[in-house]
């Protein structure tokens, strides 16, 4: 499993000032989320996270973040460039048909037991669409809420996708949830917030924090 560890890339979600793909582009992220979800403080237009995804390094991946999104609202997002739908709710055969872009399923549990539970039932619904689930997120049950699920007794779900672990992550706990869950990625928002949205030294703090818990300086 260690092969996870070495390699772990870094998601700065809840992107909505463009000054703030330059902290991501300098700090070095891997992705950088949008949130489109009307009851998040976090929430822009589409043309918003355009202007912003702009700015980004060609490297970065955005990631288009929903909660049960319309057919045609996940036309709307890959019209506009994106190049990943992570999908919160549930998670439907409609929803992921729809997609022709990798999608990454989220899973809002309290513990990694319940995720891969989660993760089983997902799969088992959508059959042979499986194969267009690139990764799964395990989240706190609250999402977007800065709060941390419970990593007790906790370990990487059984899945041959990408693992994200999400919920609470900041640079003082990012490399325990590394050496927990082993995850391909880590995900992050809320901690690395200013008093007017992300803040520089905060994304910064964060992904060093995370290459040297990932041993990849």
């Amino acid at each position: 499993m260690e092969e996870h560890v070495a390699h772990v890339k870094v998601k700065i979600c809840g992107l909505t000032r463009e000054e703030e793909a330059q902290y991501l582009n300098d700090a070095g992220a891997d992705y950088a989320g949008f949130v489109f979800y009307e009851k998040s403080k976090r929430n822009v237009s589409i043309d918003q996270a355009v202007s912003i995804k702009k700015r980004l390094n060609p490297s970065i991946r955005s990631v288009a973040v929903t909660v049960d999104p319309d057919t045609d609202m996940i036309r709307k997002i890959e019209e506009a460039g994106f190049d990943i739908i992570q999908i919160h709710g549930g998670i439907t055969k409609e929803e992921v048909a729809a997609a022709s872009i990798p999608v990454w399923a989220a899973v809002n549990a309290k513990t990694s037991d319940e995720a891969e539970d989660r993760i089983r039932a997902i799969e088992d619904d959508l059959g042979e669409l499986r194969d267009k689930i690139e990764a799964y997120i395990f989240d706190a049950p609250s999402f977007g809420s800065g709060v941390r699920s419970d990593w007790t007794g906790g370990g990487r779900p059984d899945t041959d996708k990408l693992f994200v672990l999400a919920g609470g992550l900041n640079s003082e706990n990012v490399a325990e949830g590394i050496r927990i869950f082993k995850p391909d990625i880590v995900d992050a928002s809320s901690s690395v917030e200013g008093s007017e949205g992300k803040d520089r030294d905060k994304v910064l703090d964060l992904i060093n924090a995370a290459r040297k818990g990932g041993k990849n300086e």
